[in-house]
């Protein structure tokens, strides 16, 4: 055996492994779907189904598999719910006390798609436009020290499938199943669409540690007046002085005080304003207590790197080309949506092992780590996997060697034989 095809066994083994944490009610066939989907992602770099079934090098026709996974995707809709539970269990336990955790609200843009079941209406975020899509919502831990990133779930939503309540109630079911495979109590750190009167209830009624880019549309308790968020934030005094991000060259001027939401006034806040640049201040409000220098610049270079969810949604985007699957069942894309975020959960379960993934992908600087690794693993994966001849069939769907046929129980006598 040469040293690809062992190099290609092992990851064919982790894999196998990796998707083998499912409960023991899953029946055998979505079990198969979960494992030969995974691997054609990462295989053909595409959420496309005839790429996927290309990649499974079945000895079929492509048609015949390309039926097979649309069909079984269509019909099962419960793989979304049971990739997610398996990529919690398997990198909850993962999330260190140093790492945040991100959520952010992205888009998948199905314009040009109008046959689309349950399409909404959405907003772009490369162009800005209102567009027919579907909105995503992605949870990343990062660790700010390491820039280690670990992709928790991604959801795709509509606001037009049947059981929708509210974006709000969308946004705390997802940080509500993460939260119980997370140990202990982490930092969740949203963008400006946080900053919600039924959000801050909900954080604040469950004691969350929480980190929130706050809009200039409400008023807070400050100093015996009730004054919006750029208000306060002109009258604040910048003392502090400290690095953007970690590691990094520019340097901004802050400023630390304390308020109150109206409603929720015996529950005290801390408010971090930072100067940046000509644009108006930056204002982030916690209810992590912060004191001094020190704690106040990382609240902010714990919200940069909040970032992490943005090339998220880029490698979902690049990385698999989501916006080029050509699927109209509601159920079918969110099936694959949740089934690629599975996959970068295994590149990042298994990334410090995957040296020779990238030295594959024959990097222009090999000798200096990239910030965000996932592009060049899954370059890696396919340049492995490009040789090979069969993948799955012969483990799952191949037909058993025939049986030694049986020797008789009264052979022949030799005068019978020769007779």
């Amino acid at each position: 055996m040469s040293k690809d095809a062992r190099e290609r066994s092992k990851w064919k083994v982790r894999l196998v492994e990796w998707t083998d944490g499912l409960s023991s009610g899953v029946p055998r066939p979505v079990r198969k779907l979960i494992l030969e989907c995974v691997f054609g992602m990462l295989t053909s770099g595409s959420m496309q189904l005839s790429e996927i079934a290309r990649s499974l090098q079945e000895p079929t026709r492509v048609h015949h598999t390309l039926k097979r996974l649309s069909r079984m995707l269509s019909k099962h809709s419960e793989v979304a719910w049971l990739a997610e539970g398996l990529q919690l269990s398997r990198l909850g336990l993962r999330v260190t006390e140093e790492m945040i955790v991100a959520v952010d609200a992205g888009d998948l843009n199905r314009d040009g798609a109008e046959r689309s079941e349950h399409r909404c209406r959405v907003r772009d975020g490369d162009t800005g436009e209102i567009v027919g899509g579907y909105p995503l919502m992605t949870v990343v831990a990062r660790d700010v020290g390491t820039g280690r990133t670990l992709p928790l779930l991604t959801r795709l939503l509509s606001s037009a499938r049947y059981g929708f309540r509210s974006e709000n109630w969308d946004l705390l079911s997802v940080m509500d199943q993460v939260a119980r495979h997370l140990p202990g109590k982490r930092l969740w750190v949203v963008d400006r669409g946080g900053d919600r009167g039924e959000l801050w209830e909900h954080w604040l009624s469950r004691d969350w540690d929480v980190l929130v880019r706050v809009m200039n549309l409400r008023h807070w308790l400050w100093r015996g007046g009730r004054y919006r968020a750029q208000e306060i934030a002109c009258r604040l005094p910048l003392k502090h002085r400290g690095r953007l991000r970690r590691n990094g060259a520019d340097e901004v001027r802050f400023g630390i005080t304390r308020v109150h939401l109206p409603a929720h006034a015996g529950h005290p806040l801390w408010m971090v304003v930072v100067r940046h640049g000509k644009r108006e201040p930056m204002v982030l409000v916690t209810s992590r207590p912060v004191r001094g220098r020190r704690q106040g610049e990382r609240m902010i270079q714990a919200y940069m790197d909040r970032w992490a969810c943005e090339e998220a949604y880029r490698f979902t985007k690049q990385g698999f080309q989501a916006e080029r699957v050509q699927v109209r069942r509601f159920a079918t894309l969110q099936n694959l949506v949740a089934l690629a975020s599975l996959a970068w959960g295994f590149l990042a379960a298994f990334e410090e092992d995957a040296e020779h993934l990238a030295i594959r992908a024959r990097r222009l600087k090999p000798r200096k780590r990239p910030s965000f690794p996932f592009y060049t693993l899954i370059r890696g994966w396919q340049r492995l996997f490009a040789a090979a001849r069969e993948v799955f069939y012969p483990w799952l769907r191949g037909k058993r060697p025939k049986a030694p046929p049986q020797l008789p129980l009264f052979p022949p006598s030799p005068g019978a034989l020769l007779a």
